[in-house]
């Protein structure tokens, strides 16, 4: 080698950890790198390219040479065997199709869910660029590594005013707990630890020191600090010292107990360049949510969820979860869930004889709209002499609905926030539908279709399939009265636009707008399978000034996009 002398390649430094965990699935370890390169300057950095997509760096750590290279005589070689690489913040993300996405009641993080078999947590991180603060999107938990590709995820638990919003013994969930789905039988519930809470509680005082310190910064004592996921195990467990010990022993170095608890100790100081966030290595381990509970009922795997919240009383959350039908009306029922009380107390039949492939409830929880394969639309009525008694019966009933909506399967839809009688649909035929729900003296309901277009991208094909649609919780009106609402529309080919539509009794022209077209290099290249806005962190007196709205899409080319739209209240 070089010059006929002869020697042996020997390995100088070596970065990087495979970490993770023993029998656990691709998302719970790296399973190794495919690919790596030097910097092409100086060679003082080098970026790894991980099995499951990731992106790792590492920077030399030149501080300790300094002093070494006073010595004229020290070797290049030798510069090299002592250098130090130090591992900077990685870039990850899911790596198959993105199939369901939920914020946070508050609107504090975002939960997406994949087929890669993992549900990741996204908030908001503060970081300085060119001198300036600026925030961006990362990945800062992992609540789920499973075993099966997952399909649907709903959010359930959400902040009350009242002293017990985080007591488990509450009537209500307690804040922060999700229902996920996967290609199983089962819904699983989660809580979020208290190493996840005190970090979300931290990212919030760096984004705004003007925070106050809230139940986030000192979870309640029933919260365990963290979970993990045993091998060759597909239910997250709380912290038990002995098992994490054994968990530990194969997953690889990770981040540091006192270091972790330093970055996330809301009694710290901790600025931006001090925090550390969790890499790819220890997300997968060591940023877990426990697993509270199982949900049995369906006889296939599940395929969509929605979730009720109430705004107020004593209502308890309540699920609705639809799984593969076999083309009978037993096996296309929708099953209605009590979570705090782990059973299902509801099961919706009559209404498909196909699967149901999209839920929505509306605000005030009246009405459940279900459709999918049949092109049939549902609308489930909630029984008045029940209302609000979900701890031990909850009925919905069949009150109306409209035979081929669509010409072609209908992949989404939504209830308005604002005016709960107005329902959207989306299909594979092109169209999108706006429907109003009429309720008659007598109770009956009937759907009247106020409104019909296309979008406006359409590729090269004659109509471009409607994927998925979502109403924002914002409402703008004319100076001659009329209320328009904000709708997002996400296609087959990737494309998303945000329309105007008509949403009062006393519009004469029910005419959509096109109020933003998402640039086609910022938009998905595969379809869009959902799409969700960001909750209004306050809907008190109508403002006339411009408001920045944000929603969330996901897609089947492995990306989740987060767009911001300034909108204003006046017409």
């Amino acid at each position: 080698i070089g010059g006929g002398g002869g020697g042996v390649w020997v390995p100088i430094s070596r970065v990087g950890s495979a970490g993770g965990i023993l029998g656990g699935s691709i998302g719970s370890s790296i399973m190794g790198f495919v690919d790596a390169r030097f910097s092409p300057d100086h060679a003082n950095r080098i970026v790894g390219h991980g099995y499951g997509g990731s992106l790792h760096f590492w920077t030399q750590d030149c501080s300790s040479q300094e002093e070494e290279k006073k010595d004229d005589d020290m070797m290049e070689e030798d510069a090299l065997v002592s250098a130090r690489w130090v591992a900077n913040p990685c870039v990850t993300g899911h790596f198959r199709s993105v199939e369901d996405l939920a914020w946070d009641p508050e609107g504090e993080y975002l939960l997406t869910t994949s087929s890669d078999q993992t549900t990741r947590l996204w908030s908001e991180v503060s970081c300085v660029v060119n001198g300036k603060k600026v925030c961006r999107w990362m990945e800062v938990g992992r609540p789920q590594v499973h075993g099966y590709d997952m399909t649907s995820i709903a959010c359930i638990g959400r902040k009350s005013n009242h002293a017990q919003s985080d007591d488990p013994t509450a009537e209500k969930e307690p804040q922060h707990r999700f229902v996920s789905g996967a290609d199983e039988k089962v819904l699983r519930v989660f809580d979020a630890p208290a190493s996840t809470l005190r970090l979300l509680h931290t990212l919030k005082k760096l984004r705004d020191p003007a925070t106050p310190t809230s139940s986030s910064a000192t979870p309640a004592e029933w919260r365990v600090e963290r979970a993990f996921l045993p091998s060759l195990g597909l239910s997250n467990k709380a912290t038990v010292e002995i098992d994490v010990r054994e968990s530990n022993k194969f997953a690889g170095p990770t981040i540091p107990d006192e270091d972790l608890g330093d970055a996330i100790d809301p009694r710290a100081e901790v600025s931006m360049e001090d925090l550390k966030l969790p890499m790819e290595r220890d997300l997968g381990a060591t940023m877990l949510w426990p697993e509270t509970r199982k949900l049995f009922g369906h006889d296939s795997e599940v395929v969509c969820l929605d979730s009720y919240l109430a705004s107020s009383g004593s209502d308890a959350p309540l699920v609705a979860s639809s799984c593969k039908a076999k083309n009978d009306v037993a096996s296309a029922a929708i099953r209605l869930w009590n979570v705090k009380l782990g059973k299902c107390v509801g099961i919706l039949k009559g209404g498909h004889r196909s699967t149901v492939s999209t839920l929505s409830f509306s605000r005030d929880g009246k009405y459940l709209a279900s459709s999918g394969k049949d092109r049939r639309i549902c609308i489930w009525k909630k029984s008045d002499h029940l209302s609000g008694e979900y701890n031990d019966s909850c009925e919905y009933q069949l009150t109306t609905a409209m035979d081929s909506a669509h010409k072609r399967i209908v992949w989404s839809v939504h209830f308005c926030p604002g005016k709960p009688n107005i329902l959207v649909s989306g299909s594979r035929d092109g169209f999108v539908k706006l429907w109003r729900i009429v309720e008659g003296d007598d109770g009956s309901l009937d759907m009247l279709e106020m409104l019909k277009f296309e979008p406006l991208c359409k590729g090269n094909k004659k109509s471009e399939p409607v994927t998925a649609v979502s109403f924002a919780d914002f409402i703008s009106r004319s100076d001659d009265g009329i209320e328009y609402g904000l709708l997002s529309i996400g296609t087959e080919c990737g494309r998303v636009e945000v329309w105007k539509v008509p949403i009062s009794e006393n519009d004469p022209n029910f005419d959509a707008k096109l109020v933003f077209s998402v640039p086609a290099n910022e938009c998905h290249f595969d379809s869009v399978k959902k799409i969700a806005w960001r909750p209004v962190g306050c809907n008190g007196d109508e403002v006339l000034s411009p408001t920045i709205l944000t929603f969330a899409t996901c897609g089947e080319d492995c990306g989740v996009r987060i767009f911001m739209l300034q909108v204003s209240r006046k017409v």
